[in-house]
């Protein structure tokens, strides 16, 4: 006769229970470590439950990117107002940073080796976007879009950077491979510093302008809307006319001048505090930025036509720095007439018809004015006004 515990179930039930949970949790922990020693195991997971393309996120209030801040001087409310019409009316979120005036930085606070000639408004200058960079790292942001505050876009600012998305999740430039991370949640790549999309001149390295990436851009201004000292960078790349009138040029940065508008990753923010602040600055950040590109410091690249411009109404309000002041009147020709360049669809332009509530001839066609006869016959009839 076969031999039985004499131990009863009931008693065994504890010990029968620790095991079973034991090797639940030994196949969980099993699962996990396969699952993160798999080649890139997140994408693999999301790619079936995935609905949109990554470039969809350029249709969000940041354009895709982590927050866009803008940096404008306190006592300068106009353009603050402008700033957050236009990007209100074009699905866009923007947060202020605020201007520096360089006369107020304690000489303590200036970076070693800052030149002794440099103007207080540079200084300023330098002072405000060090913030921004600071403001990132702060708030654990990957990427942030940075603005300064006399800037105008194309009313299909979303289709221009869900474009430009495309094409840098696909960048023919990068030097490393692309990340999980990257193909999960980084629309626009994470494998530069900074992208400069607001600049007003530039140049590409001479002994490399082979180095550059176009495509084509439905939304391309008008080839007699672009800068001139930037239709001439694009010739350097070898661009006819015809190409410049149709294709954005992606390209490492070079020589970029103007901060107008460009976009950081948290390493770039880590890069430029550490090389632009910490080790010292040797000349206006914009330049700062095209110098230390230029020695390896940065790895950056530059869109043209960049798709920021600078808004202008030709009086002392296009600048905050005094020595372009004296020789202009205050207003110019204020935002009625103002312009900008390197937009086709300007959103500043169209905000005047947006804005614009037509009341009395919507009123005209929605209720037709009533001739002399029906309204005596109405006053006859005791019967007044729309009922």
């Amino acid at each position: 006769m076969a031999a039985f515990s004499s131990v009863p179930l009931v008693s065994r039930r504890p010990l029968i229970i620790f095991i079973a949970t034991l090797f639940i949790a030994v196949c969980i922990f099993i699962a996990a470590t396969a699952l993160e020693l798999a080649p890139n195991p997140i994408p693999a997971v999301t790619s079936a439950i995935k609905t949109q393309p990554l470039s969809a996120a350029a249709r969000n209030e940041s354009l895709g990117f982590g927050e866009i801040v803008y940096i404008s001087m306190p006592y300068r409310t106009d353009r603050q107002d402008a700033m957050t019409l236009v990007a209100s009316t074009t699905g866009m979120k923007i947060k202020l940073i605020p201007g520096v005036d360089g006369n107020d930085i304690h000489v303590k606070a200036r970076p070693d080796f800052t030149p002794e000639n440099m103007a207080a408004s540079a200084l300023g200058c330098w002072r405000a976007h060090a913030d921004a960079w600071r403001y990132m790292l702060d708030s654990n942001l990957e990427t942030m879009l940075i603005l300064e505050d006399d800037l105008d876009w194309d009313v299909n600012v979303h289709d221009i950077f869900e474009h430009l998305s495309e094409e840098m999740q696909h960048n023919p430039l990068r030097l490393d491979p692309q990340t999980a991370r990257e193909r999960l949640a980084a629309p626009y790549g994470l494998d530069w510093d900074f992208l400069f999309l607001g600049q007003c001149l530039d140049s590409p390295n001479p002994k490399r302008s082979d180095l550059f990436h176009m495509y084509k851009d439905d939304n391309m201004p008008d080839i007699d809307h672009q800068i001139h000292e930037l239709k001439n960078t694009e010739r350097k790349f070898g661009l006819s006319e015809k190409m410049i009138a149709e294709y954005r040029v992606l390209a490492p940065t070079w020589g970029p001048a103007c901060t107008m508008a460009y976009a950081v990753t948290r390493q770039g923010a880590q890069r430029l505090l550490t090389w632009l602040s910490y080790m010292g600055l040797s000349a206006p950040v914009d330049n700062d930025m095209s110098f230390k590109s230029q020695s390896g410091h940065f790895h950056g690249y530059d869109l043209l036509p960049p798709p920021f411009g600078a808004w202008r109404v030709e009086g002392i309000k296009d600048s905050d720095n005094l020595r372009f002041e004296k020789s202009k009147p205050l207003s110019g020709n204020g935002n009625r007439g103002g312009s900008s360049l390197n937009v086709k669809n300007s959103a500043r332009k169209r905000l005047q018809e947006m804005m614009y509530a037509n009341t009395w001839n919507r009123y005209d066609k929605a209720f037709p004015k009533k001739s002399d006869e029906e309204i005596n016959l109405s006053k006859q009839k005791g019967k007044l006004g729309y009922k």
